[in-house]
């Protein structure tokens, strides 16, 4: 079809992931989703290829991403390629004193250095690539918002914003740069937020603060959070090097951007 888009999407077989997936494939456009398990939703399209990985094995992304591109000719890019960076982990939820070091090493894999290992071989595998091409990473308010017991996830979501920030600074220069932003898309429904407001109280004292957010009606759902996921995605206004950290008010002037 004309201006069908190759989105590659880590995280797929849940949550936002599998929610804005889905959108895209409905739109026409063809998804090459990245996660440990698999999605019979999106099993059941036609444009959808499934890779199961485990993106805490940061050593096997490499080979990882080299077959996904044998899978793409360069006729599907020629409307535009995009890796969304969406997998995400939350465990340990504790205090740093209690974590286990194979637990941190871990989550840092999955939170931050996987995103950041397949940005950079995105870049490469798209050196050449005169189309548009772009990284959008899923990051967090909990970048900003510090509470005790997620210093794991918070340094990760902080880190990955940075990350966005300096790689769009070296993107400028090049002869087809590509264009690269980071996101923080707001409390959504999710098994995620399931796994946080089930945590014991003595373990995480913050996962009250979660509970109430579900009570109060606080949470959007994966399908309107993906909408506006995708909707940034291919916007003209899609901000090279920044943080968007209000996702609803994109791309409205005086929308939040760091």
């Amino acid at each position: 079809m004309n201006n069908m888009k190759t989105v590659i999407i880590t995280g797929v077989s849940r949550g936002i992931g599998e929610a804005a997936a889905c959108l895209l494939l409905d739109m026409g456009h063809r998804i090459i989703g990245i996660a440990r398990g698999s999605s019979s939703s999106l099993n059941q399209y036609a444009g959808y290829v499934g890779i199961e990985a485990d993106l805490g094995d940061t050593a096997g992304l490499s080979g990882m991403l080299a077959k996904v591109f044998e899978r793409i000719q360069p006729a599907e890019r020629s409307d535009g390629i995009y890796l969304v960076n969406n997998a995400a982990m939350l465990q340990p939820l504790r205090d740093a004193g209690s974590c286990m070091p194979e637990e941190i090493a871990y989550h840092m894999g999955v939170n931050l250095t996987a995103p950041m290992v397949l940005s950079a071989l995105f870049a490469r595998h798209t050196d050449s690539y005169t189309g548009d091409k772009r990284i959008l990473n899923i990051s967090s308010a909990s970048a900003a918002v510090l509470l005790p017991g997620m210093s794991c996830y918070s340094t990760a979501k902080a880190g990955l914003d940075v990350f966005s920030k300096v790689m769009g600074m070296e993107q400028q220069n090049k002869p087809y740069p590509l264009r690269i932003a980071s996101v923080w898309p707001g409390m959504i429904e999710t098994e995620l937020q399931a796994e946080v407001r089930n945590q014991p109280i003595s373990e995480f004292e913050s996962a009250g603060l979660f509970i109430g957010a579900k009570e109060s009606g606080m949470l959007a759902t994966p399908g309107a959070a993906a909408g506006k996921l995708v909707e940034l995605l291919f916007s003209d206004a899609f901000p090279q090097g920044g943080v968007v950290t209000d996702l609803q008010a994109f791309p409205k002037e005086g929308a939040a951007l760091t």
